[in-house]
């Protein structure tokens, strides 16, 4: 028998939510299996989204694997092609060899190692390695049976030269056409420097030829007492000074406000014996905030090749390093002078004439008439070049055309708008009838009418730079492309044989007006050529 169920209200509540708890577990069931199943399938995708990605960058990385590799083997192939050159290659061309030789140095330093940059000894590299590394630098077959880290010095030395060095042409004390004009506006100064520093820290050899680099450009900053002393240290048995062969010196660091304020620039110039350019620039701020009150030292600057000289009243009167007058006195192999400032008539000034006798370039920025009087009383028999960067007030120019035009090779105009505001050609070649070459910018100088006077002109070089000014006594770029052409192809020049074009010429050339004077100055015997490579290697044009 079954036994009776109580039918109390207990019982009956039990059996009310007894199928409502089954219907809640088994949605519960549900939605767990649902979202098991769901992260299972997320976790899947994304696995093999992972997997795809892996074997991308893999595939990727096997491409960048195999490309260095090739530029591997093409690197090894022209170094192999360079020593056959060099006729450093064996005869049997060492395809079988795999060992590296390396020859016996017979002169070793003082320390008894040798500082070349050769294979290690002791190398324990296998010989699957060598072969199969594209980074190996160990000769594999067919190359030379030499280490191509054993070059000759002279080819180090040319080596570190141009990794080491910047863009920008470093200061000359020969003239260069239109190199005043775009002096130091490289922005690689800095990368050069830092180069110049990891140079020097890979070996000893390195060392040795980058040294020399890495000093020869001084500029003097706020760290000019550690500059100083570390001038004045010795590597090799040689001072580090001696390498120096630029010095820049702010006029900041030569003041007078006491008797001892300038000991520490004549400390740094005693350091550097083989200065050939010292620069002392134009000061950005007040010129009072510098003191003179107490005379400076001289010295000598007997290997003084170039001298930029922004000149300063108050600091010439302390005299010595301060004072243009005796700078130029104490340098007597001084080839090239760039003079800019001005002078008071209260400026000391020497009773006899100053006497430049190696002095080749005058390259004058912004002075006044005074200054410009004092240049005329100096003796300068070797003098053949002018820059003029700017025309002068009070026609400074004609006066200088007046003492020096009759030995003066070469005048050039520099690059400055003041030249599209009047005429200062036509001035030039009045006062300096036996120049053979003449240097303008074709659109910052202004158009001058043609010219029937005597000249001994030769040669005529033009830069395009380009010059947006325009006003109302500025003519616009095609106004002053037709008069310039036609002063050069009307004017009496009848020793004119070359007009030689530097900058960009692409829109300037299909111009019929050029074509027009191209075909007039070829058939007077006049070439029109392009200045490529360096700013002396001209080639002729197309059009020629």
């Amino acid at each position: 028998m079954t036994t009776p169920t109580p039918a109390g209200p207990a019982n009956r509540l039990a059996n009310f939510f007894r199928p409502r708890k089954q219907a809640v577990a088994s949605e519960n069931k549900h939605r767990l299996d649902a979202t098991v199943t769901k992260t299972t399938e997320e976790s899947s995708q994304k696995s093999q989204k992972s997997i795809q990605v892996l074997c991308a960058e893999n595939e990727a990385l096997k491409n960048d694997n195999d490309a260095l590799k090739k530029q591997c083997g093409d690197l090894q192939d022209r170094l192999q092609r360079v020593e056959q050159r060099l006729g450093i290659v064996g005869k049997d061309g060492d395809s079988d060899d795999d060992e590296q030789e390396v020859e016996e140095v017979d002169a070793q330093p003082e320390d008894g190692v040798d500082k070349r940059c050769t294979a290690s000894k002791e190398a324990t590299q296998s010989k699957s390695e060598k072969e199969s590394s594209p980074f190996s630098f160990h000769r594999q077959a067919g190359m030379s049976r030499y280490d191509h880290r054993l070059l000759p010095p002279e080819l180090w030395l040319s080596i570190i030269r141009w990794a080491t060095h910047s863009q920008s042409v470093f200061d000359l004390p020969t003239f260069e056409p239109f190199h005043a004009s775009f002096e130091r506006q490289n922005k690689g100064e800095a990368g050069a420097l830092a180069v110049r520093h990891a140079v020097v820290q890979v070996c000893k050899l390195w060392r040795d030829f980058g040294l020399s680099s890495l000093y020869e450009d001084v500029m003097v900053r706020h760290g000019a007492p550690a500059l100083a002393e570390e001038l004045g240290k010795t590597y090799g048995g040689e001072q580090l000074g001696t390498h120096v062969r630029r010095l820049e010196l702010p006029y900041p660091y030569t003041g007078t406000a006491t008797n001892t304020s300038s000991d520490l620039a004549l400390q740094i110039l005693q350091s550097c014996p083989g200065l050939e350019t010292l620069v002392r620039p134009f000061m950005p701020g007040p010129p009072d905030a510098v003191r003179y009150e107490f005379p400076t030292r001289s010295h000598p600057f007997p290997n003084l090749k170039r001298l930029e000289w922004w000149h300063y009243n108050d600091a010439a009167r302390s005299g010595g390093i301060n004072s243009l007058i005796d700078v130029l006195c104490y340098s007597p192999n001084l080839q090239y002078l760039v003079v800019g400032g001005e002078m008071w008539s209260s400026a000391p000034s020497t009773s006899d004439a100053l006497v430049l006798p190696a002095l080749t370039t005058l390259r004058v920025r912004r002075i006044n008439v005074i200054f410009v009087q004092e240049i005329c009383r100096w003796q300068l028999p070797s003098l053949v070049h002018v820059v003029a960067e700017f025309p002068l007030e009070q026609d400074g120019l004609e006066d200088i055309w007046r003492m020096f035009g009759a030995r003066l090779c070469t005048v050039e105009f520099g690059r400055h708008v003041g030249f599209l505001l009047s005429d200062q050609i036509t001035p030039f070649l009045a006062g300096c009838p036996q120049v053979q070459k003449f240097n303008y910018f074709l659109n910052f100088t202004y158009p001058p009418p043609i010219f029937n006077q005597p000249c001994a002109l030769q040669s005529i070089s033009l830069h395009a730079h380009p010059c947006f000014m325009v006003t109302d006594m500025i003519p616009n770029s095609q106004e002053r492309l037709e008069r310039h052409l036609a002063f050069l192809s009307r004017s009496s020049f009848p020793a004119l044989r070359r007009i030689i074009l530097y900058g960009d010429w692409g829109d300037i050339i299909p111009d019929p007006l050029f074509t027009d004077f191209t075909q007039s100055m070829n058939s007077r015997g006049c070439l029109i050529e392009y200045a490529t490579g360096d700013m002396h290697s001209c080639t002729p044009s197309p059009s020629a």
